[in-house]
Protein backbone atom coordinates (compact mmCIF):
# COMPACT_ATOMS: atom_id res chain seq x y z
CA UNK A 1 0.00 0.00 0.00
CA UNK A 2 1.39 3.42 -0.96
CA UNK A 3 2.21 5.76 1.92
CA UNK A 4 2.60 8.86 -0.23
CA UNK A 5 -0.54 10.49 -1.63
CA UNK A 6 -1.55 13.66 -3.42
CA UNK A 7 -3.43 16.10 -1.20
CA UNK A 8 -6.95 16.97 -2.20
CA UNK A 9 -7.39 20.34 -3.99
CA UNK A 10 -9.25 21.94 -1.06
CA UNK A 11 -6.43 20.93 1.32
CA UNK A 12 -3.85 22.26 -1.13
CA UNK A 13 -5.74 25.55 -1.33
CA UNK A 14 -5.90 25.98 2.45
CA UNK A 15 -2.18 25.25 2.86
CA UNK A 16 -1.29 27.71 0.11
CA UNK A 17 -3.63 30.33 1.56
CA UNK A 18 -1.99 29.92 4.97
CA UNK A 19 1.38 30.90 3.49
CA UNK A 20 0.05 34.23 2.23
CA UNK A 21 -2.68 35.06 4.76
CA UNK A 22 -1.48 34.67 8.33
CA UNK A 23 -3.76 37.13 10.17
CA UNK A 24 -6.18 40.04 9.53
CA UNK A 25 -3.28 42.42 8.91
CA UNK A 26 -2.23 40.18 6.00
CA UNK A 27 -5.69 40.56 4.46
CA UNK A 28 -5.64 44.35 4.84
CA UNK A 29 -2.10 44.54 3.44
CA UNK A 30 -2.87 42.52 0.30
CA UNK A 31 -6.06 44.46 -0.41
CA UNK A 32 -4.37 47.81 0.19
CA UNK A 33 -1.51 46.86 -2.15
CA UNK A 34 -4.02 45.91 -4.84
CA UNK A 35 -5.70 49.30 -4.44
CA UNK A 36 -2.37 51.10 -4.81
CA UNK A 37 -1.53 49.04 -7.90
CA UNK A 38 -4.95 50.06 -9.27
CA UNK A 39 -3.84 53.73 -9.02
CA UNK A 40 -6.31 54.55 -6.25
CA UNK A 41 -6.17 58.04 -4.77
CA UNK A 42 -8.48 57.24 -1.87
CA UNK A 43 -8.39 54.00 0.13
CA UNK A 44 -10.74 53.30 3.03
CA UNK A 45 -10.22 50.36 5.39
CA UNK A 46 -13.03 49.36 7.74
CA UNK A 47 -12.66 46.51 10.25
CA UNK A 48 -14.59 44.82 13.05
CA UNK A 49 -13.16 42.74 15.91
CA UNK A 50 -9.62 43.61 14.89
CA UNK A 51 -10.33 42.41 11.34
CA UNK A 52 -11.33 38.90 12.41
CA UNK A 53 -15.03 39.47 11.92
CA UNK A 54 -14.76 41.94 9.05
CA UNK A 55 -12.07 43.60 6.93
CA UNK A 56 -13.37 45.85 4.17
CA UNK A 57 -11.20 47.83 1.75
CA UNK A 58 -12.79 50.32 -0.64
CA UNK A 59 -10.85 52.24 -3.32
CA UNK A 60 -11.38 54.53 -6.29
CA UNK A 61 -8.88 52.79 -8.57
CA UNK A 62 -9.30 51.66 -12.16
CA UNK A 63 -11.57 48.74 -11.22
CA UNK A 64 -12.31 45.59 -13.24
CA UNK A 65 -14.86 44.15 -15.63
CA UNK A 66 -16.96 41.12 -14.62
CA UNK A 67 -14.66 38.80 -16.59
CA UNK A 68 -11.52 40.12 -14.94
CA UNK A 69 -13.16 40.04 -11.53
CA UNK A 70 -13.96 36.34 -11.89
CA UNK A 71 -10.43 35.63 -13.05
CA UNK A 72 -8.90 37.62 -10.17
CA UNK A 73 -10.04 35.09 -7.56
CA UNK A 74 -8.38 32.19 -9.40
CA UNK A 75 -4.95 31.17 -8.17
CA UNK A 76 -1.98 32.61 -10.09
CA UNK A 77 -4.16 35.07 -11.99
CA UNK A 78 -2.64 38.54 -12.31
CA UNK A 79 -2.50 41.56 -14.60
CA UNK A 80 0.99 42.52 -13.44
CA UNK A 81 3.30 39.99 -15.11
CA UNK A 82 3.00 37.79 -18.19
CA UNK A 83 6.18 35.71 -18.34
CA UNK A 84 8.99 34.46 -16.14
CA UNK A 85 11.18 37.29 -17.42
CA UNK A 86 8.85 39.83 -15.84
CA UNK A 87 9.79 38.52 -12.38
CA UNK A 88 13.10 40.37 -12.75
CA UNK A 89 11.36 43.69 -13.43
CA UNK A 90 8.64 44.00 -10.80
CA UNK A 91 7.35 47.57 -10.48
CA UNK A 92 4.07 46.81 -8.66
CA UNK A 93 3.30 45.71 -5.10
CA UNK A 94 1.53 42.55 -6.22
CA UNK A 95 2.55 40.11 -8.94
CA UNK A 96 2.01 36.54 -7.72
CA UNK A 97 -1.73 36.29 -8.33
CA UNK A 98 -2.23 34.59 -4.97
CA UNK A 99 -3.74 37.24 -2.69
CA UNK A 100 -7.45 37.32 -3.61
CA UNK A 101 -7.60 33.55 -4.19
CA UNK A 102 -5.95 32.87 -0.82
CA UNK A 103 -8.24 35.29 1.05
CA UNK A 104 -11.35 33.84 -0.60
CA UNK A 105 -10.21 30.32 0.36
CA UNK A 106 -10.36 31.02 4.12
CA UNK A 107 -13.26 33.46 4.51
CA UNK A 108 -16.65 34.68 3.40
CA UNK A 109 -15.53 36.87 0.52
CA UNK A 110 -17.37 39.59 -1.39
CA UNK A 111 -15.88 41.50 -4.33
CA UNK A 112 -17.62 44.46 -5.94
CA UNK A 113 -15.86 46.29 -8.76
CA UNK A 114 -16.44 48.46 -11.82
CA UNK A 115 -14.23 49.92 -14.53
CA UNK A 116 -16.43 52.98 -15.08
CA UNK A 117 -18.66 51.23 -17.61
CA UNK A 118 -19.49 47.78 -16.34
CA UNK A 119 -19.42 46.30 -12.87
CA UNK A 120 -19.97 43.06 -10.99
CA UNK A 121 -20.49 41.75 -7.48
CA UNK A 122 -19.15 38.30 -6.63
CA UNK A 123 -19.90 36.27 -3.50
CA UNK A 124 -17.43 33.51 -2.53
CA UNK A 125 -17.39 31.10 0.43
CA UNK A 126 -14.27 29.04 1.21
CA UNK A 127 -13.03 29.42 -2.36
CA UNK A 128 -16.34 28.46 -4.04
CA UNK A 129 -18.23 31.10 -6.05
CA UNK A 130 -21.82 31.16 -4.81
CA UNK A 131 -23.31 34.09 -6.72
CA UNK A 132 -22.45 36.72 -9.34
CA UNK A 133 -24.60 39.79 -10.01
CA UNK A 134 -24.21 43.03 -11.93
CA UNK A 135 -23.20 46.18 -10.07
CA UNK A 136 -23.75 49.87 -10.70
CA UNK A 137 -21.08 51.17 -8.33
CA UNK A 138 -18.72 53.99 -9.37
CA UNK A 139 -15.31 53.10 -10.77
CA UNK A 140 -13.15 51.29 -8.24
CA UNK A 141 -13.18 48.15 -6.10
CA UNK A 142 -14.67 47.17 -2.77
CA UNK A 143 -13.61 43.91 -1.09
CA UNK A 144 -15.30 42.67 2.08
CA UNK A 145 -13.75 39.76 3.97
CA UNK A 146 -15.85 38.28 6.78
CA UNK A 147 -15.31 35.46 9.28
CA UNK A 148 -11.64 34.99 8.48
CA UNK A 149 -10.35 31.45 9.10
CA UNK A 150 -13.88 30.17 9.82
CA UNK A 151 -12.83 26.92 8.12
CA UNK A 152 -9.38 26.84 9.74
CA UNK A 153 -10.07 26.74 13.50
CA UNK A 154 -6.45 25.83 14.26
CA UNK A 155 -5.28 29.07 12.64
CA UNK A 156 -8.11 31.09 14.18
CA UNK A 157 -7.25 30.20 17.76
CA UNK A 158 -3.71 31.52 17.36
CA UNK A 159 -4.86 35.04 16.54
CA UNK A 160 -4.35 37.63 19.27
CA UNK A 161 -6.88 39.96 20.84
CA UNK A 162 -8.90 42.38 18.71
CA UNK A 163 -6.85 45.27 20.14
CA UNK A 164 -3.58 43.62 19.14
CA UNK A 165 -4.77 42.78 15.62
CA UNK A 166 -6.15 46.31 15.17
CA UNK A 167 -2.78 47.76 16.19
CA UNK A 168 -1.03 45.64 13.55
CA UNK A 169 -3.42 46.84 10.85
CA UNK A 170 -3.03 50.47 11.92
CA UNK A 171 0.76 50.15 11.76
CA UNK A 172 0.50 48.55 8.32
CA UNK A 173 -1.68 51.40 7.02
CA UNK A 174 0.76 53.93 8.49
CA UNK A 175 3.66 52.12 6.80
CA UNK A 176 2.12 52.45 3.34
CA UNK A 177 0.75 55.93 3.95
CA UNK A 178 4.16 57.46 4.63
CA UNK A 179 5.63 56.30 1.32
CA UNK A 180 2.46 57.14 -0.68
CA UNK A 181 1.72 60.70 0.50
CA UNK A 182 -0.58 61.61 -2.38
CA UNK A 183 -3.06 58.85 -1.48
CA UNK A 184 -5.75 59.51 1.13
CA UNK A 185 -5.85 56.52 3.52
CA UNK A 186 -8.08 55.87 6.49
CA UNK A 187 -8.76 53.05 8.94
CA UNK A 188 -11.99 52.75 10.91
CA UNK A 189 -13.28 50.13 13.30
CA UNK A 190 -17.05 49.85 13.67
CA UNK A 191 -17.40 53.46 12.57
CA UNK A 192 -14.69 54.88 14.85
CA UNK A 193 -11.68 56.46 13.19
CA UNK A 194 -8.41 54.74 14.13
CA UNK A 195 -5.99 56.53 11.77
CA UNK A 196 -6.46 58.84 8.81
CA UNK A 197 -3.93 60.35 6.42
CA UNK A 198 -5.08 63.19 4.20
CA UNK A 199 -3.56 63.53 0.74
CA UNK A 200 -0.25 65.44 0.84
CA UNK A 201 2.27 66.64 -1.72
CA UNK A 202 5.35 65.03 -0.14
CA UNK A 203 6.61 62.57 2.44
CA UNK A 204 7.85 65.51 4.49
CA UNK A 205 4.35 67.01 4.71
CA UNK A 206 2.88 63.64 5.67
CA UNK A 207 5.45 63.18 8.44
CA UNK A 208 4.77 66.69 9.72
CA UNK A 209 1.05 65.91 9.90
CA UNK A 210 1.54 62.54 11.61
CA UNK A 211 4.43 63.05 14.05
CA UNK A 212 5.11 65.26 17.05
CA UNK A 213 7.04 68.49 16.65
CA UNK A 214 9.97 67.19 18.70
CA UNK A 215 10.40 64.24 16.35
CA UNK A 216 10.11 66.41 13.25
CA UNK A 217 12.67 68.90 14.58
CA UNK A 218 15.14 66.09 15.21
CA UNK A 219 15.09 64.83 11.63
CA UNK A 220 17.78 65.45 9.04
CA UNK A 221 17.00 64.86 5.38
CA UNK A 222 18.96 62.41 3.26
CA UNK A 223 18.85 62.76 -0.52
CA UNK A 224 21.48 60.74 -2.39
CA UNK A 225 21.54 60.05 -6.13
CA UNK A 226 24.49 58.10 -7.46
CA UNK A 227 22.88 56.87 -10.67
CA UNK A 228 22.14 53.23 -9.96
CA UNK A 229 21.00 53.94 -6.41
CA UNK A 230 18.85 56.70 -4.96
CA UNK A 231 18.22 57.08 -1.25
CA UNK A 232 15.70 59.53 0.09
CA UNK A 233 14.47 59.84 3.64
CA UNK A 234 14.91 61.22 7.10
CA UNK A 235 16.96 60.23 10.12
CA UNK A 236 17.09 61.64 13.64
CA UNK A 237 20.17 63.41 14.88
CA UNK A 238 22.24 61.56 17.49
CA UNK A 239 21.13 63.76 20.40
CA UNK A 240 17.49 62.70 19.93
CA UNK A 241 16.53 60.34 22.77
CA UNK A 242 12.72 60.37 22.88
CA UNK A 243 10.47 57.38 22.26
CA UNK A 244 9.03 57.17 18.76
CA UNK A 245 7.55 54.83 16.15
CA UNK A 246 9.42 56.08 13.11
CA UNK A 247 11.42 53.09 11.89
CA UNK A 248 10.61 52.38 8.27
CA UNK A 249 12.68 50.94 5.43
CA UNK A 250 11.37 50.82 1.87
CA UNK A 251 12.96 49.33 -1.22
CA UNK A 252 11.43 50.82 -4.36
CA UNK A 253 8.60 52.13 -2.13
CA UNK A 254 7.88 48.60 -0.86
CA UNK A 255 7.83 48.27 2.94
CA UNK A 256 10.33 45.56 3.87
CA UNK A 257 12.09 43.89 6.74
CA UNK A 258 15.80 44.02 5.99
CA UNK A 259 17.86 43.09 9.09
CA UNK A 260 21.21 43.99 7.53
CA UNK A 261 20.04 47.51 6.69
CA UNK A 262 18.65 47.91 10.21
CA UNK A 263 21.99 46.76 11.68
CA UNK A 264 23.82 49.23 9.43
CA UNK A 265 21.66 52.06 10.74
CA UNK A 266 22.39 51.13 14.36
CA UNK A 267 26.07 50.72 13.53
CA UNK A 268 26.18 54.22 12.06
CA UNK A 269 25.03 55.47 15.47
CA UNK A 270 27.46 53.07 17.17
CA UNK A 271 24.77 50.88 18.75
CA UNK A 272 22.73 53.44 20.72
CA UNK A 273 20.63 52.38 23.70
CA UNK A 274 17.56 53.92 22.06
CA UNK A 275 17.24 53.29 18.30
CA UNK A 276 17.15 56.38 16.10
CA UNK A 277 14.09 57.54 14.21
CA UNK A 278 14.37 56.90 10.49
CA UNK A 279 12.49 56.52 7.23
CA UNK A 280 14.40 55.51 4.10
CA UNK A 281 13.23 54.77 0.58
CA UNK A 282 16.01 53.07 -1.38
CA UNK A 283 15.38 53.12 -5.12
CA UNK A 284 17.21 50.68 -7.40
CA UNK A 285 16.58 49.28 -10.86
CA UNK A 286 13.91 46.52 -10.70
CA UNK A 287 16.38 43.93 -11.96
CA UNK A 288 18.73 44.71 -9.02
CA UNK A 289 16.29 43.41 -6.43
CA UNK A 290 14.69 40.02 -5.77
CA UNK A 291 11.17 40.40 -4.36
CA UNK A 292 10.26 36.78 -4.90
CA UNK A 293 11.74 35.42 -1.67
CA UNK A 294 8.63 34.96 0.47
CA UNK A 295 4.88 34.78 -0.28
CA UNK A 296 4.19 37.78 1.98
CA UNK A 297 6.65 39.91 -0.05
CA UNK A 298 7.96 41.49 3.18
CA UNK A 299 11.48 40.23 2.51
CA UNK A 300 13.66 41.19 -0.45
CA UNK A 301 17.27 40.77 -1.48
CA UNK A 302 19.42 43.50 -3.02
CA UNK A 303 21.97 42.48 -5.62
CA UNK A 304 24.37 45.28 -4.61
CA UNK A 305 23.70 44.87 -0.90
CA UNK A 306 27.15 45.75 0.48
CA UNK A 307 27.48 48.84 -1.69
CA UNK A 308 24.02 50.10 -0.70
CA UNK A 309 24.57 49.39 3.00
CA UNK A 310 27.86 51.31 2.95
CA UNK A 311 26.30 54.19 1.01
CA UNK A 312 23.43 54.39 3.49
CA UNK A 313 25.77 54.40 6.49
CA UNK A 314 27.88 57.18 4.95
CA UNK A 315 24.76 59.20 4.14
CA UNK A 316 23.49 58.90 7.71
CA UNK A 317 26.77 60.09 9.18
CA UNK A 318 26.94 63.01 6.78
CA UNK A 319 23.35 64.14 7.35
CA UNK A 320 22.75 63.33 11.00
CA UNK A 321 26.08 64.12 12.59
CA UNK A 322 26.04 67.81 11.76
CA UNK A 323 27.50 69.42 14.86
CA UNK A 324 26.64 73.06 14.32
CA UNK A 325 22.96 72.46 13.67
CA UNK A 326 22.38 70.30 16.72
CA UNK A 327 24.37 71.87 19.55
CA UNK A 328 25.00 75.47 18.56
CA UNK A 329 28.74 74.89 18.71
CA UNK A 330 31.00 76.35 16.06
CA UNK A 331 34.49 75.36 15.04
CA UNK A 332 37.02 78.10 15.89
CA UNK A 333 40.63 77.32 15.06
CA UNK A 334 43.07 80.18 15.23
CA UNK A 335 46.66 80.06 14.04
CA UNK A 336 47.88 80.05 17.63
CA UNK A 337 45.58 77.17 18.53
CA UNK A 338 46.75 75.21 15.52
CA UNK A 339 50.32 75.38 16.79
CA UNK A 340 49.40 74.70 20.41
CA UNK A 341 47.28 71.67 19.57
CA UNK A 342 49.23 70.38 16.59
CA UNK A 343 46.37 71.10 14.23
CA UNK A 344 43.59 69.36 16.20
CA UNK A 345 40.24 71.20 15.85
CA UNK A 346 38.37 72.77 18.74
CA UNK A 347 34.68 73.50 19.02
CA UNK A 348 33.83 76.66 20.90
CA UNK A 349 30.39 78.12 21.55
CA UNK A 350 30.62 81.85 20.90
CA UNK A 351 27.42 82.43 22.87
CA UNK A 352 29.04 80.95 25.96
CA UNK A 353 31.85 83.50 25.85
CA UNK A 354 31.50 86.92 27.41
CA UNK A 355 33.79 89.06 25.29
CA UNK A 356 34.34 92.52 23.94
CA UNK A 357 34.06 92.95 20.17
CA UNK A 358 37.80 93.56 19.93
CA UNK A 359 38.70 90.27 21.57
CA UNK A 360 39.65 87.34 19.39
CA UNK A 361 38.08 83.88 19.93
CA UNK A 362 41.47 82.54 20.98
CA UNK A 363 42.08 85.14 23.70
CA UNK A 364 38.61 84.52 25.10
CA UNK A 365 39.09 80.76 24.94
CA UNK A 366 42.14 80.92 27.16
CA UNK A 367 40.35 83.05 29.75
CA UNK A 368 39.12 81.11 32.81
CA UNK A 369 35.51 82.29 33.14
CA UNK A 370 32.29 80.80 34.51
CA UNK A 371 30.94 79.81 31.13
CA UNK A 372 30.49 76.16 32.19
CA UNK A 373 28.89 74.76 35.32
CA UNK A 374 29.35 71.38 36.99
CA UNK A 375 26.30 69.76 38.60
CA UNK A 376 26.94 67.30 41.45
CA UNK A 377 30.46 66.77 40.11
CA UNK A 378 28.97 64.60 37.38
CA UNK A 379 27.32 66.74 34.71
CA UNK A 380 28.52 69.78 32.78
CA UNK A 381 25.97 72.44 31.89
CA UNK A 382 26.49 74.90 29.04
CA UNK A 383 24.38 77.52 27.32
CA UNK A 384 23.91 77.27 23.54
CA UNK A 385 22.38 79.61 21.00
CA UNK A 386 19.00 77.87 21.23
CA UNK A 387 18.91 76.70 24.84
CA UNK A 388 20.91 74.44 27.13
CA UNK A 389 22.99 71.28 26.86
CA UNK A 390 23.92 68.88 29.67
CA UNK A 391 26.96 66.64 29.21
CA UNK A 392 27.68 63.51 31.25
CA UNK A 393 31.39 63.98 32.00
CA UNK A 394 32.19 60.27 32.38
CA UNK A 395 30.66 59.06 29.10
CA UNK A 396 31.95 62.17 27.31
CA UNK A 397 35.50 61.25 28.31
CA UNK A 398 34.77 57.64 27.34
CA UNK A 399 33.93 58.80 23.83
CA UNK A 400 37.10 60.90 23.57
CA UNK A 401 39.37 58.07 24.76
CA UNK A 402 37.63 55.47 22.61
CA UNK A 403 37.95 57.46 19.39
CA UNK A 404 41.59 58.36 20.06
CA UNK A 405 42.40 54.68 20.65
CA UNK A 406 40.55 53.54 17.52
CA UNK A 407 42.22 56.22 15.37
CA UNK A 408 45.66 55.37 16.75
CA UNK A 409 46.21 58.89 18.04
CA UNK A 410 46.05 58.08 21.75
CA UNK A 411 49.70 57.23 22.25
CA UNK A 412 50.96 55.76 25.50
CA UNK A 413 52.08 57.34 28.75
CA UNK A 414 54.14 55.76 31.54
CA UNK A 415 52.52 55.81 34.95
CA UNK A 416 54.28 57.65 37.77
CA UNK A 417 53.04 54.92 40.10
CA UNK A 418 52.61 51.57 38.28
CA UNK A 419 49.46 49.59 39.18
CA UNK A 420 49.93 46.08 40.53
CA UNK A 421 47.10 43.59 39.97
CA UNK A 422 46.71 40.12 41.47
CA UNK A 423 44.54 38.30 38.94
CA UNK A 424 42.22 35.36 39.45
CA UNK A 425 42.83 32.29 37.25
CA UNK A 426 40.04 33.39 34.88
CA UNK A 427 41.33 36.96 34.69
CA UNK A 428 44.90 35.75 34.12
CA UNK A 429 43.78 33.60 31.19
CA UNK A 430 42.03 36.64 29.76
CA UNK A 431 45.21 38.68 30.25
CA UNK A 432 47.27 36.11 28.32
CA UNK A 433 44.76 36.15 25.47
CA UNK A 434 44.47 39.93 25.21
CA UNK A 435 47.88 41.30 26.25
CA UNK A 436 49.18 41.75 22.69
CA UNK A 437 46.04 43.63 21.67
CA UNK A 438 46.11 45.69 24.89
CA UNK A 439 49.72 46.66 24.21
CA UNK A 440 48.72 47.76 20.71
CA UNK A 441 46.03 49.95 22.29
CA UNK A 442 48.49 51.61 24.70
CA UNK A 443 48.26 49.36 27.80
CA UNK A 444 51.67 47.89 28.68
CA UNK A 445 52.48 45.29 31.37
CA UNK A 446 55.27 43.67 33.28
CA UNK A 447 54.74 40.17 34.59
CA UNK A 448 55.77 38.88 37.98
CA UNK A 449 55.47 35.45 39.58
CA UNK A 450 52.18 33.56 39.70
CA UNK A 451 49.31 35.72 38.42
CA UNK A 452 50.64 39.15 39.31
CA UNK A 453 51.00 41.78 36.61
CA UNK A 454 52.02 45.42 36.76
CA UNK A 455 50.51 48.03 34.44
CA UNK A 456 53.13 50.68 33.80
CA UNK A 457 51.64 52.42 30.74
CA UNK A 458 48.16 53.51 29.73
CA UNK A 459 46.77 55.49 26.79
CA UNK A 460 47.52 59.20 26.93
CA UNK A 461 44.90 61.42 28.58
CA UNK A 462 43.81 58.96 31.27
CA UNK A 463 44.31 59.52 34.96
CA UNK A 464 43.28 56.50 37.02
CA UNK A 465 44.30 54.60 40.07
CA UNK A 466 44.20 50.97 41.05
CA UNK A 467 40.52 51.00 42.00
CA UNK A 468 39.42 52.20 38.55
CA UNK A 469 41.56 49.64 36.70
CA UNK A 470 41.05 46.66 39.04
CA UNK A 471 38.07 45.19 37.17
CA UNK A 472 39.56 45.62 33.71
CA UNK A 473 40.23 41.92 33.14
CA UNK A 474 36.96 40.86 34.69
CA UNK A 475 35.11 42.96 32.12
CA UNK A 476 37.39 41.73 29.34
CA UNK A 477 36.63 38.15 30.34
CA UNK A 478 32.89 38.86 30.10
CA UNK A 479 33.35 39.84 26.45
CA UNK A 480 33.77 36.17 25.62
CA UNK A 481 34.56 35.50 21.97
CA UNK A 482 34.47 39.21 20.99
CA UNK A 483 37.44 40.09 23.23
CA UNK A 484 39.66 39.63 20.19
CA UNK A 485 37.94 42.58 18.50
CA UNK A 486 39.81 45.86 18.82
CA UNK A 487 36.66 47.97 19.13
CA UNK A 488 35.20 45.91 21.99
CA UNK A 489 38.47 45.96 23.97
CA UNK A 490 38.79 49.71 23.35
CA UNK A 491 35.32 50.20 24.86
CA UNK A 492 36.38 48.45 28.06
CA UNK A 493 39.61 50.45 28.31
CA UNK A 494 37.75 53.73 27.73
CA UNK A 495 35.17 52.87 30.38
CA UNK A 496 37.78 52.02 33.02
CA UNK A 497 40.06 54.97 32.34
CA UNK A 498 37.57 57.82 31.84
CA UNK A 499 36.82 60.59 34.32
CA UNK A 500 34.42 59.36 36.98
CA UNK A 501 31.21 60.89 38.25
CA UNK A 502 32.07 62.68 41.46
CA UNK A 503 35.35 64.10 40.17
CA UNK A 504 35.56 67.87 40.56
CA UNK A 505 36.59 69.72 37.39
CA UNK A 506 37.81 73.26 36.94
CA UNK A 507 36.22 75.53 34.34
CA UNK A 508 39.28 75.08 32.14
CA UNK A 509 39.00 71.28 32.42
CA UNK A 510 35.29 71.39 31.62
CA UNK A 511 35.86 73.62 28.62
CA UNK A 512 38.67 71.39 27.35
CA UNK A 513 36.51 68.28 27.75
CA UNK A 514 33.63 69.87 25.83
CA UNK A 515 35.96 71.07 23.07
CA UNK A 516 37.47 67.62 22.58
CA UNK A 517 34.07 65.93 22.79
CA UNK A 518 32.70 67.96 19.89
CA UNK A 519 35.82 67.27 17.89
CA UNK A 520 34.85 63.57 17.93
CA UNK A 521 33.17 61.90 14.99
CA UNK A 522 30.21 60.98 17.18
CA UNK A 523 29.95 63.19 20.26
CA UNK A 524 26.39 62.17 21.07
CA UNK A 525 26.67 58.59 22.33
CA UNK A 526 29.29 56.79 24.37
CA UNK A 527 30.93 53.65 22.90
CA UNK A 528 28.27 51.54 24.64
CA UNK A 529 25.39 53.55 23.17
CA UNK A 530 24.43 55.70 26.15
CA UNK A 531 23.61 59.36 25.42
CA UNK A 532 26.40 61.84 26.13
CA UNK A 533 24.55 65.09 25.48
CA UNK A 534 21.02 66.15 26.37
CA UNK A 535 19.70 69.28 24.71
CA UNK A 536 16.84 71.49 25.88
CA UNK A 537 15.55 74.24 23.63
CA UNK A 538 14.27 77.58 24.87
CA UNK A 539 10.81 76.54 23.64
CA UNK A 540 10.90 73.39 25.78
CA UNK A 541 11.98 75.35 28.84
CA UNK A 542 9.29 77.96 28.24
CA UNK A 543 6.68 75.23 27.98
CA UNK A 544 7.81 73.63 31.25
CA UNK A 545 7.51 76.98 33.00
CA UNK A 546 4.07 77.62 31.49
CA UNK A 547 5.22 80.49 29.30
CA UNK A 548 3.58 79.03 26.19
Amino acid sequence: MAHIRILKPDVQGKIAAGEVITRPASVAKELLENALDAQAKRIEVDIADGGKQKCLVNDDGIGMTKEDALLSIERYSTSKIRSIDDIDNITTYGFRGEALASIAQVSHFELETADGTHGARIFVRAGHVERVVDSQRPRGTRVKVSNLFFNLPARLKFLRSAQWERRLIAEMVRNYAFVNPSVHMSLRETGRRVVEFMSMKSIKERLQAALSRTVIESLAEINVDVGLVKIFGYVSRPDFQEKHRLHYVYINSRPVRYPRIYRAILSAYQEPKNPPAFLFNIMVAPDRIDVNIHPTKNEVKLRDEQYIVDLLAQSIKKAAFSLATTTGYERVVSATQSVARAGSPQFVQDHLVVSEPSQTPHSVLERDTDEFWQLHDAYILAQTRSGLIIVDQHVAHERIIYESIMKGTAGSQRLLFPITLDLSPEEYRTYKKTKSLLKELGVAFKEFSQRTVVIDSLPTDVHVGREEIANLFKDLDELGSVRKEKGEVAKVIACHTAIRAGQKLSVVEMRDLIDRLFACDNPYTCPHGRPVVLKFSLEELAARFGRT
